[in-house]
């Protein structure tokens, strides 16, 4: 699978109206695992993608820890409150 294949199929099956935007949420998932995955999974991840996969891997930072812990506590203690819209990492 290349880059364009890899966006297409995001696109398709997120119901994204482009490319660009399948190409944005990929590098929101990439960066949450890059911050998540211990370094040498994510090396090895990275050894395992096809050469342009692998360079648009490398191009993403991780998120500092910090983001994603913030986003946790979004989260907890709202069983049984009245339904609100969820924040997301960039528009907390």
């Amino acid at each position: 699978m290349d880059r364009r294949e890899l966006l297409t199929r995001v696109k398709e099956e997120a119901g994204l109206a482009s490319l660009r935007q399948a190409d944005g949420a990929v590098r929101v998932i990439v960066g949450i695992l890059k911050t998540l995955l211990p370094e040498e999974t994510a090396a090895a991840v990275e050894g395992c993608l096809p050469e342009d996969l692998r360079e648009g891997w490398r191009t993403v930072q991780p998120y500092p820890a910090d983001i994603l812990e913030r986003e946790d506590m979004y989260f907890e203690g709202t069983e049984g409150e009245q339904e609100r819209e969820a924040p997301t990492i960039t528009h907390g």
